[in-house]
């Protein structure tokens, strides 16, 4: 009819019949005043490794590390024992260690409430597994503490260029460009060691050097030797010593006129099988001759990085071409301090 307006009345839907305890993501352990369990919830079997028949009915105590058992059978039944009819805490969120069925302990939140149902005491436990988080928590904290140890030695090998450099350099300009030059080598080492095995491999330590200078058909600087990774420091302390090493020889040496420079490396047999032997040899560039004096790459490569590295480096100014050879421990090549 005009007019009249038809309303459509929806049926009412049935009750959900749903344990709301199985939904939930927590744990959820109920006791009585003695401890013993009342109900377990199907986050807390997943938790523990039980089955909620095989815990019901037993002591709460069955879930804890056996070291801290007695103790905490005390304080359930104080707690349990406490006046009043109302809701109580135990605790809020306080970090407990807890075992699984299989024997292994993970460390969680628990918070414990009391309340008179019935005539009884019934203590209600909601637990959370909080492994993950403290895994987070150590890793933070390790990050935290490597990064503190690689910022001070960081800081004390800047330290030292700055000082080494100042005492051989002749003049303000020759200061700064040494220095940057000096600094950029590190940098480029910490951004080698950024990955996640954090170390740098050797032969691509010295091509960040010489690739610069390398010819397009790579004929005039060569690496050669097997693959080795190198820990943060005596990358550090490589690093600066190629870096030295290029910049004299693009200088003055082979690199300068149409010269070649190899590198050779690579570990001994018998006794020097734990020495990392390491060669870099110049050949067909002006005649070499034996510097007036002592200047920081030499002071670098024969004094600095064998007392860092606990090596051993000599320098040959020979005629031909220089010669430089530096004998490293494996137990230095292999280690992050």
């Amino acid at each position: 009819m005009p007019g009249l307006t038809v309303v459509e009345i929806s049926q009412p839907q049935p009750a959900l019949n749903i344990d709301f305890l199985e939904l939930l993501a927590d744990s959820v352990i109920c006791t009585d005043e003695d401890g013993r369990v009342l109900v377990f919830n199907r986050a807390a079997e997943e938790a523990f490794g039980y089955t909620a028949l095989e815990v019901i009915g037993q002591p709460v105590e069955l879930l804890l590390p056996q070291a801290d058992r007695s103790k905490h059978v005390g304080q359930v039944r104080e707690f349990a024992s406490g006046g009043g009819t109302g809701k109580r805490l135990m605790g809020r969120r306080r970090e407990v260690r807890s075992r699984r069925k299989n024997g292994e302990e993970f460390p969680a939140e628990a918070m414990v409430s009391r309340q008179r149902i019935d005539g009884r005491t019934i203590l209600t436990v909601v637990h959370r597994d909080i492994s993950e988080r403290k895994e987070l928590e150590h890793l933070r904290q390790a990050a935290a503490h490597e990064l503190d140890h690689r910022l001070k030695n960081v800081l004390s090998v800047v330290n030292a260029l700055v000082s080494l450099t100042a005492a051989s350099a002749s003049n303000v300009d020759e200061f700064k460009q040494s220095l940057t030059g000096r600094l950029d080598a590190l940098a480029n080492t910490q951004t080698a060691l950024l990955g996640e095995n954090q170390s740098a491999s050797f032969r691509d330590l010295f091509l960040a050097e010489l690739g610069q200078y390398q010819a397009s058909d790579g004929a005039n600087v060569t690496v050669e030797g097997p693959l080795i990774s190198i820990g943060p420091r005596a990358a550090q302390m490589l690093s600066l010593a190629v870096h030295e090493l290029a910049t004299n020889s693009a200088k003055y040496g082979a690199l300068s006129d149409n010269g070649q420079v190899a590198v050779t490396y690579g570990f001994g047999h018998g006794a020097a099988k734990d020495i990392l032997a390491v060669r870099w040899q110049e050949t067909g560039g002006p005649p070499v001759r034996q510097p007036l004096r002592q200047g920081f790459g030499t002071r670098l490569i024969t004094e600095v990085m064998p007392r860092a590295l606990h090596a051993s480096a000599a320098i040959d100014y020979r005629p031909e071409g220089l010669l430089c050879d530096i004998a490293i421990p494996r137990s230095t090549i292999d280690s992050d301090r």
